[in-house]
Order: structure tokens, then C-alpha cells, then sequence
């Protein structure tokens, strides 16, 4: 089941015109594969087994430009912590 992340919990940036996000949230026990599903409403990042997590994006500070990047990339570089050296997986794009 996924879980709920709130905006204050996640920071949405562009980084050399690459999608990336971050949650701060523990991160997830396997890499294995992750998808991503980028709505205007809302975001969902599905991992292996019952990894994964859900956000509404009416509140977040989304930069202007990352649905485009996320379709031009295919998805989304997801990383799991604020520091550089955080756990990160690529989500790939559902739509």
C-alpha cells in the first residue's frame, strides 16, 4: 500500500533540465523497479512489492518546466533523503 507524503515532505527540482525529486521519507528497503505516475493533481511513485508513495500536487512548489522534463526523461530520478549521498532509484513514467 502506498504511503501518503505530504508537499512539505517532498522537493520537486530540475537539475541540468533532469527531473528529480525528493522525499523525506526513510528509504525503501529494495531499489528493484520504480514508476512513476505524474498527474497535475497528484504523483504517484510505485516501487517492487509494496514500496511506494503517494502525493498531492495542488500544494507543492513544482518548478515550471517538470512535466515537461518528465516526459522528455521518460520519468524521474526519486531520491530518498536531502543529502547528496541519499538512496535514489530512476522512476520510470507511466504516461
Amino acid at each position: 500500500m502506498p504511503n501518503l507524503v505530504t508537499p512539505e515532505a517532498a522537493r520537486f527540482a530540475l537539475i541540468d533540465g533532469a527531473p528529480v525529486l525528493t522525499l523525506l521519507v526513510a528509504p525503501p528497503a529494495e531499489a528493484g523497479e520504480w514508476s512513476l505516475f505524474n498527474r497535475a493533481t497528484m504523483l504517484v511513485v510505485d516501487g517492487p512489492g509494496d514500496e511506494g508513495f503517494v502525493l498531492p500536487r495542488l500544494a507543492a512548489d513544482v518548478p515550471a518546466g517538470w512535466d515537461e522534463a518528465v516526459i522528455h526523461h521518460a520519468g524521474a530520478e526519486i531520491r530518498f533523503g536531502p543529502e547528496p549521498n541519499a538512496p535514489n532509484v530512476f522512476a520510470r513514467s507511466l504516461g
